[in-house]
């Protein structure tokens, strides 16, 4: 029927048309699905994931509000949304920049900080501040507008950094500026000086006998001990200064910006006043001086390493002139310290190749005029200088810590020509050994090796007698004390040398069993003419002997001095009255003239 088929037609369109919606329908309905699936799976991410997620739309309205977010700032998604972001988690003295930024952004679509990785302080709901990394993403389209900020805090980063830092920078123990943070601030502190065409003066500061009050008194009083001096240094200087510790005892200070050497003299002297003032460690009351060395930039040096050295040398001129004062460096300390380098490049030489001879100086028993005693002392045969003599080389050999091989090459030299003595004039011979402060204090120092050579040579203890003066024993810590009854139990005789211009006591003669002091060679250069030094020796002598304590006199040159001694009851004598220090073969030639 042709009246019939427009209506079929319409029926197939609208039947098509149907299909078409339903298949929209279809295909929308999947589409929000997977959006729906994409959108939880974001929200699953921004809840999981390790950065604070904040949304925010284009008016400053924070709109998305993660879980970590909550955990960082304090602030949970219920109490934010819909709240601006610079009222609540921007610090006051940024809001300005966010808010000019925003406005810049919104204006002209740039922005410094977009898409860029940058630390700033974020503001926690309890009003502290933390540190926090974040970026930032825009999403700008017709159907979206938002920024999206991943933040994450990086407070215990900051804080890790921070004490990497300050164990770079800083000493543990006194807190102050480190050798490496010294050396940046003094090198800027040259570069004002260049600017302001001002001066600056490098103090190079050490503790006198340091190591001696250490190990006397343990490591941990000497922590304190730093930890005062650090702040009486800090005390002395402006606090535009640097006061630094380098290592061990040695500090430095920074003196910039001055114009004259009259200022620096002042700041010298106040600090030598304010070191050697007593300081009080727990129940102990402990007495220290220092040596300061001071150079000049420009005026001595331009260089960094040249200043530093300059400085050094003139601290070590300053202990060489007595300690407890300050030097300002001179082209001769300069000479001087050149000199010294050499010598100890000798000495050195010397000690490998032994250029050394033991000389015996005899002893004489007053008694019977008899010679079973001698003290070893070592000569040094420089090749090219020849004698050099011990008062030049001893302090040097302390100092650089060979005075420990040259100590006991002297020991095992005597022993060789104790062994000789005794089996060629069959005699109970006894030689006398120098010890130096620092072999006892220094834990290396091979001394306790000689209790066993004795052994294997079959030298018994009293054939030895061993020498030190009585700062030893004014220094006698728990290390010290113990070495020194090691020597007694071993039954080798003990001699305080130069007695009387130290301060031991009666009870230190008693405790260590001391077996003989020697009379100093300056009370017995003045017999004759000072009647003090007269009476000082007769009482040394009386109190000696009441501990049953033996007596020995130095220095003796003459015949009233010898008599005078006899009379006051004096046991031994040594000095060119008798003899002068003689070489080993001269000493069994003079021991063979005599029997």
């Amino acid at each position: 029927m042709p009246e019939s088929e427009p209506l079929h037609d319409d029926v197939h369109e609208i039947t098509l048309l149907e299909e078409k919606l339903a298949a929209l329908e279809a295909d929308l309905r999947q589409k929000k699905e997977i959006i729906l699936a994409q959108h939880t799976k974001l929200e699953a991410f921004f809840d999981t994931s390790i950065d604070a997620v904040v949304q925010m739309d284009f008016d400053g309205y924070i709109t998305g509000w993660n879980h970590q977010a909550e955990e960082i700032f304090g602030w949970r998604a219920e109490e934010i949304l819909e709240r601006t972001i610079e009222e609540t988690i921007i610090p006051e003295r940024y809001r300005g920049a966010h808010h000019a930024g925003m406005e810049r952004y919104l204006r002209t679509g740039e922005s410094s900080v977009m898409n860029q990785l940058i630390e700033m302080h974020a503001l926690h709901r309890d009003g502290h501040e933390f540190p926090v990394e974040l970026s930032i993403a825009v999403i700008d389209s017709p159907d979206l507008q938002e920024f999206n900020a991943y933040i994450r805090d990086i407070s215990e980063r900051k804080e890790s950094e921070s004490i990497i830092w300050k164990q770079a920078n800083f000493d543990t123990l006194t807190t102050l500026p480190n050798r490496n943070q010294f050396l940046q601030r003094l090198e800027h502190e040259l570069l004002n000086c260049d600017r302001s065409e001002l001066s600056l003066a490098l103090l190079y500061i050490d503790l006198d006998r340091f190591k001696e009050v250490n190990d006397s008194m343990g490591h941990d009083m000497g922590d304190l001990l730093l930890i005062e001096i650090a702040d009486r240094l800090k005390q002395a200087v402006r606090e535009v200064d640097t006061v630094s510790r380098l290592s061990g005892d040695e500090f430095t200070i920074i003196l910039g910006q001055i114009d004259d050497q009259l200022s620096v003299q002042r700041v010298c002297q106040e600090l030598l006043a304010s070191l050697s003032q007593p300081l009080q460690l727990g129940n102990e009351k402990v007495h220290i001086t220092a040596s300061i060395g001071v150079s000049f930039y420009p005026g001595d040096a331009t260089d960094i390493e040249i200043l530093q050295r300059n400085s050094d040398q003139a601290m070590y001129a300053a202990k060489g002139q007595g300690r407890n004062r300050y030097q300002f460096f001179t082209p001769e300390l300069q000479e001087r310290a050149l000199r010294k380098r050499k010598m100890i490049d000798d000495l050195q030489v010397a000690v490998r190749q032994a250029q050394f001879e033991v000389y015996y100086q005899p002893i004489i028993n007053l008694n019977d005029d008899s010679l079973l005693r001698a003290e070893a002392l070592v000569r040094w045969y420089h090749p090219q200088s020849g004698i050099v003599s011990p008062a030049v080389f001893i302090p040097i050999a302390e100092e650089t810590g060979l005075i420990n091989e040259i100590g006991s090459w002297v020991f095992y030299q005597a022993c060789e020509q104790l062994q000789h003595l005794r089996s060629s004039f069959d005699i109970d011979f006894q030689i006398g050994i120098n010890t130096s402060l620092f072999q006892w204090i220094d834990e290396s120092a091979p001394m306790n090796q000689w209790f066993s050579h004795m052994r294997e040579q079959g030298i018994v203890g009293a054939a030895i007698s061993i020498e030190f003066t009585e700062g030893l024993l004014m220094n006698a810590g728990e290390r010290i004390t113990n070495r020194l009854l090691d020597f007694r139990d071993a039954g080798i005789q003990m001699v305080i040398d130069d007695f009387g211009t130290g301060y031991s006591s009666l009870s230190d003669l008693k405790q260590f069993d001391i077996n003989s002091i020697k009379i100093d060679q300056s009370f017995v250069r003045n017999l004759e003419q000072d009647d003090n030094d007269r009476d000082l020796c007769e009482a040394i002598i009386v109190m000696a002997h009441k501990l049953g304590i033996e007596v020995i006199a130095e220095g003796v040159e003459t015949r009233y001095q010898d008599q005078v001694l006899r009379d006051f009851g004096c046991d031994y004598a040594q000095g060119y009255l008798y003899s002068r220090p003689l070489p080993a073969i001269d000493l069994a030639a003079l021991i063979a003239s005599r029997t």
